[in-house]
C-alpha cells in the first residue's frame, strides 16, 4: 500500500507541478461527472498536482484544490493545505464546514472560548465569527457557502 502511494505521488510530481493561474483556479476539478479523491491523494499528492493553485494569503503559502463550484457560485468544495499562521479575525467571511485531515487549528472566540480541532475532526464556522485563529499547519476538506 505504501509503495502504491509513493508511486502515485511520483507520478503526480513527474506529470507537472506548475502553479495555477487565477484563471485556472476558477475551474473546478469536477465538471459534468463525479470525481473521486482517495484518502492517499487527499493526504498530500493532490496538492502537488497541476489542479492545485498556490496562494499567499492569511495562512501564508497555501495550496487550494477546488473540486466543485455550484452553478449559482455560492457553494465551493475542495481541499486546502496551509502552513503556520496566526491571525485575528474581525468577521469570518462565509459559512464554512472544514474537516481536518492533517494538523488542526485552535479557534479562540471573542468571548474567550477556546476550541481545538485536530485531524479527524470537523468544525462548522459561522459567517461573522470573531476571534483568533492559530495553526502550525493543516490539510482539510472544505465546503464553503458565500452570499457574494
Amino acid at each position: 500500500m505504501l509503495m502504491k502511494a509513493l508511486a502515485l505521488a511520483a507520478l503526480i510530481l513527474i506529470s507537472g507541478t506548475t502553479t495555477s493561474t487565477a484563471e485556472e483556479l476558477a475551474k473546478p476539478l469536477v465538471s459534468n461527472k463525479p470525481v473521486k479523491v482517495t484518502s492517499i491523494e487527499a493526504a498530500g499528492p493532490i496538492f502537488a498536482s497541476p489542479s492545485a493553485a498556490s496562494e499567499n494569503g492569511p495562512d501564508g503559502p497555501a495550496k487550494d484544490v477546488l473540486l466543485l463550484r455550484s452553478k449559482d457560485k455560492h457553494v465551493e468544495m475542495g481541499l486546502y493545505s496551509a502552513g503556520p499562521s496566526e491571525s485575528d479575525i474581525a468577521s469570518y467571511p462565509d459559512d464554512e464546514f472544514m474537516y481536518f485531515l492533517v494538523g488542526g487549528v485552535t479557534l479562540t472566540s471573542a468571548d474567550g472560548t477556546v476550541l481545538q480541532v485536530t485531524a479527524g475532526e470537523g468544525v462548522a464556522m459561522p459567517r461573522g465569527w470573531r476571534g483568533h485563529w492559530t495553526t502550525k499547519e493543516y490539510k482539510k476538506y472544505y465546503v464553503n457557502y458565500t452570499t457574494k
